[in-house]
């Protein structure tokens, strides 16, 4: 952000009504979410100690990525993402309702537990895809980044740093409470989006063109664009990798590092900090080293801080290589989830993004079952020893492509305001 820049975002413009009502829906729902994200592996692991069907209930979840997010593009720009949105997070409050019966009354199995993370993962790909077209239809462009950040802001805490911790240790107490109470988030957090006035109607393209023909041109764009092709591979590779060890982390914190219910919430939290440290270093960072450095040191950290664990299976060594992830990984979205939005067509954003992450984050799907089948052959450790150095292979092999690239696309002056995390 330029020094001029700065100082016409001093006056803070005011942000509507209709904005703190989604800043209170993504609250609650990010405070359930975070509250299952630790539960849930935790439910898993009581249910199986086979880490193939552990990791396969990421896989489930993470599928709908690889499978529907081409076609998901297309019907997104298509049709109200505030209706879709809406439906999304119904479908979600009734399978998480379902989670919390079949675990209070003991009749739910692993293979429950997989079908629900499919389902639910549905619902949240159209949810998080939908959501990006959400806040420019509710605050005027000047407001956008103030807006953002804050939305942002709240996302980190309220899902990693009191969700994870909150969730773990009401598990202890009342295996179904995380889920019961997720329910109950997103069914306030559905009626809260739908209440909301947008300032702007949401665009919907009419086109008349097919659906195979307006999927083609989305594939055709992002691949004829040297850096975003790049950048979507890179991620890809990433997300695939970093599943590895995740897939079957809480395992792995059980038995290799000693954790409880507790501990391992509080370890999740701890590494969460440093989500909430790079979203307030990401755009400094990005402006003292710029963006084409910072993604690029973003990336030999993402390698590097897999093989510590792997090497060093101590609780201090994970959350300090964790944490360091987690601001690499905060900056790298920080500044190109904004690449993203300034440089894809808006009448194109939906199809051209939903193929940006159909390869940067659906790989994450075929990640789970491989670190799964690493974990059960050559053991948990060996789960992050081959992510690292799988990642600096990558980097090896496609920094020079994207380098290249940047030298055309990235201009210097021109920095990212903070975006959701994609």
């Amino acid at each position: 952000m330029t020094s001029n820049e700065v100082h016409s975002h001093d006056q803070k413009p005011n942000l509507p009504s209709s904005y703190w009502r989604l800043f209170a829906s993504s609250t609650i729902s990010n405070l359930g979410d975070g509250m299952v994200v630790a539960a849930a592996p935790l439910l898993a692991i009581s249910l199986t100690e086979d880490t193939r069907l552990i990791a396969a209930i990421s896989f489930a979840a993470m599928l709908p990525w690889l499978v529907l997010s081409l076609p998901a593009g297309v019907y997104l720009d298509r049709h109200d993402r505030q209706k879709i949105m809406f439906r999304a997070n119904l479908v979600r409050c009734l399978i998480f309702s379902i989670i919390a019966i079949g675990a209070a009354s003991n009749w739910l199995n692993i293979y429950h537990l997989i079908l629900a993370a499919a389902i639910g993962g549905v619902c949240e790909l159209f949810f998080d895809m939908s959501s990006q077209a959400i806040l420019p239809a509710i605050v005027d462009e000047k407001s956008l980044e103030l807006a953002n950040s804050r939305l942002f802001i709240s996302q980190i805490i309220t899902n990693g740093f009191i969700g994870l911790p909150f969730g773990a240790w009401i598990f202890v107490l009342a295996v179904y409470a995380p889920f019961g109470v997720n329910a109950v988030a997103l069914l306030l957090a559905a009626l809260l989006i739908k209440s909301i006035a947008m300032k702007t109607k949401l665009s919907s393209d009419k086109s008349k063109n097919s659906f195979k023909t307006d999927l083609k041109e989305g594939l055709t764009w992002l691949w004829g664009h040297d850096l975003l092709r790049t950048l979507a591979i890179m991620l890809g590779v990433a997300n695939m990798c970093g599943m590895f060890a995740q897939a079957v982390f809480v395992k792995f914190a059980r038995d290799e590092l000693g954790l409880g219910a507790r501990g391992f919430g509080i370890l999740l939290a701890a590494i969460s900090i440093g989500s909430i440290l790079g979203g307030l270093i990401g755009e400094k960072v990005s402006n003292k080293l710029g963006a084409t450095t910072a993604i690029i040191l973003a990336y030999v950290i993402f390698g590097m801080s897999d093989v510590v664990p792997g090497v060093f299976p101590e609780i201090w060594a994970v959350a300090i290589s964790g944490i360091v992830m987690s601001i690499a990984g905060t900056t790298w979205n920080v500044i190109t989830v904004s690449m993203r939005q300034r440089l894809i067509p808006t009448e194109l954003f939906g199809r051209v993004n939903s193929v940006y992450r159909f390869i940067g984050t659906g790989s994450t799907a075929i990640g789970a079952l491989i670190g799964g089948q690493i974990a059960f052959t050559f053991g948990l450790r060996a789960t992050y020893l081959a992510s690292g150095l799988v990642l600096l292979a990558a980097l090896i092999t496609l920094g020079p492509v994207f380098l290249k690239a940047a030298k055309i696309y990235i201009v210097p002056e021109r920095t990212p305001a903070p975006p959701s995390i994609t």
